[in-house]
């Protein structure tokens, strides 16, 4: 299995990279059933990737918090609460806030994992703090998304000039949030497990 793998991964890469990037693009037009099929299937087909590629398990919890960062955004959708206010903020605040606070600690545990995968030594804070620019590139990719939407698919996401850049605000608060967690979490793994690295599993 993992020769074939092996043999397979960028076509896999690029089927994986593509579906996520057209769920992405149409997931807030689509019923709160199938986001949630869908991210449990997405997931679980990644977290076999990783298994039979790297033989490396990715921590059940981790993939929870990313489903759970779906939700966020599925349940927004299907109650409608986009464009309203969701306590202090907006719920598209709230959402952007919350869900980079959920997805960053997976984001942090996979470069480490696979930088000592292949070899190399860094401190777990040098992972966060690279983990965290990762993420917030990605960030900026999903508003590019959201552009697109806008532009070419008849979409209305961006709701006025300012709605991107304060995305990104939200984003990069809740990155830091998720990334302060992250290497709570995972410092007191490795304390733990009596290690000065990043641990390879919660």
């Amino acid at each position: 299995m993992e020769q074939l793998v092996r043999r397979l991964q960028w076509p896999i890469l690029i089927v994986m990279f593509l579906a996520g990037s057209a769920f992405l693009l149409k997931m807030c037009y689509l019923s709160l059933a199938f986001n949630t099929v869908f991210g449990i299937l997405f997931l679980l087909a990644f977290y076999g990737f990783v298994r039979a590629r790297y033989n490396v398990s990715v921590p059940p919890l981790l993939l929870a918090l990313v489903l759970a960062a779906v939700e966020v955004d599925a349940l927004g959708n299907y109650f409608h609460m986009y464009g309203g206010q969701f306590g202090p903020l907006h719920y598209d605040e709230f959402a952007h806030l919350t869900i980079q606070v959920l997805v960053t600690p997976i984001t942090v545990w996979l470069l480490g994992a696979a930088l000592e995968k292949f070899g190399q030594r860094l401190s777990l804070g040098f992972t966060t703090f690279f983990a965290g620019l990762t993420i917030f590139s990605l960030s900026a990719f999903y508003e590019i998304i959201e552009l697109w939407d806008e532009l070419y698919f008849g979409g209305h996401r961006i709701w006025s000039l300012q709605d991107t850049a304060n995305d990104l605000q939200f984003d990069l608060c809740g990155i830091v949030m998720g990334a302060a967690l992250a290497y709570l979490i995972l410092r007191a793994a490795s304390v733990r497990f009596g290690r000065e690295q990043l641990p390879t599993s919660v």
